[in-house]
C-alpha cells in the first residue's frame, strides 16, 4: 500500500509542516459530542413531506437544504432568547488534486474522514452540512449559543485533526492508498444580540465566506475570522469599540 500526500501531484513539492496563523486568540476546549450520529441508515433518511433526502450521502451529515432550513430556525431563536450564534466554513485545500491523482471513490473517503473529524468535534445540537453541490469540498457548521472564542477552539480542533488524518482508499482494484497531509482552510464568524437585531443566516454565511476567502489568500492551513477586530494594537480599545471598526472593514470588504 502505497502513502500519498493529498494535494501533492508529481510536480507539487510537499512542504514542512508548521503552525498555521490563527487571527485571533486561541481558547480552551469544551465538551465534545456528535452532530449528528450517521447510523445505518443515515443515507436513506428522508423528508416526511417531500420525500428528499435529510442527509447527505457520501458523509451522513445534514443535507444542505435541509440545512438551510433548520439552521436559519436556529439564527431566528438566537435573536429571540438574546444567544450568541457562530458559523464555521471549511474548504479543504487542493481537493482536486485528490480526485486528480487518486480518484473520485478516494476523494469520497477523504470527505467521509473529514465529516467524521467535524462529528467528533462538535456538540448535539450544532449543524454540520456539506456545501457546494454533489461535488462539494466545502463544509458548514452552525455553533448555536457560542462566541468566537469557542468557535475558534472548535475550527483549530477540526483543522488540526484533517490534517492528521490518515484515510486509506482503493485507487485501482488491485492497490490501496494511505492519503495524507490533507489541509483545510476556515472561516469564521460570529453574531451577538446587537448584530442579531438586524442580520440573518445569509449575512453570517457571507462574513463567513470573506473569512474563508482571506485565509485562502494568506496561504491556506489557517484560520481567519470575520466581523470581530484582533489585531493586538488595538488590544486597549473597548470590545465595542474594536466590533465596530471590524464590522465596517468586513462591510467594505463585502461591497467590493
Amino acid at each position: 500500500m502505497n502513502t500519498a500526500r493529498a494535494g501533492a501531484g508529481e510536480n507539487s513539492p510537499v512542504t514542512a509542516d508548521h503552525e498555521p496563523e490563527i487571527v485571533a486568540p486561541r481558547s480552551g476546549d469544551r465538551p465534545l459530542q456528535s452532530v449528528c450520529d450517521p447510523g445505518p441508515a443515515a443515507g436513506e433518511r428522508r423528508c416526511g413531506s417531500c420525500g428528499q433526502l435529510l442527509t447527505d450521502p457520501p458523509t451522513g451529515l445534514i443535507e444542505r437544504w435541509h440545512w438551510d432550513e433548520i439552521a436559519a430556525e436556529e439564527v431566528a431563536r438566537a435573536r429571540g432568547n438574546g444567544h450568541s450564534v457562530a458559523l464555521i466554513m471549511l474548504d479543504l485545500d487542493r481537493f482536486k488534486d485528490v480526485n486528480d491523482n487518486y480518484g473520485h471513490l478516494a476523494g469520497d473517503a477523504v470527505l467521509r474522514g473529514v465529516a467524521d473529524v467535524i462529528r467528533e468535534n462538535t456538540r448535539d445540537g450544532d449543524l454540520a452540512c456539506r456545501y457546494g453541490g454533489s461535488a462539494g469540498d466545502e463544509f458548514m457548521v452552525l455553533l448555536p449559543r457560542s462566541g468566537l472564542e469557542e468557535a475558534l477552539a472548535v475550527a483549530e480542533r477540526i483543522r488540526a485533526e484533517i490534517t492528521a488524518m490518515s484515510v486509506t482508499a482503493k485507487v485501482t482494484r488491485e492497490m490501496s492508498a494511505s492519503i495524507e497531509g490533507q489541509t483545510v482552510s476556515i472561516g469564521v464568524a460570529t453574531y451577538c444580540l446587537g448584530d442579531l437585531a438586524e442580520l440573518d443566516l445569509e449575512d453570517l454565511m457571507l462574513d463567513a465566506d470573506v473569512s474563508l476567502r482571506a485565509a485562502k489568500r494568506h496561504g491556506r492551513d489557517r484560520i481567519c475570522v470575520a466581523n470581530v477586530d484582533v489585531t493586538s494594537e488595538q488590544s486597549q480599545g473597548s470590545q465595542a469599540d474594536r466590533r465596530l471598526a471590524s464590522w465596517s472593514r468586513f462591510r467594505r470588504l463585502r461591497s467590493v
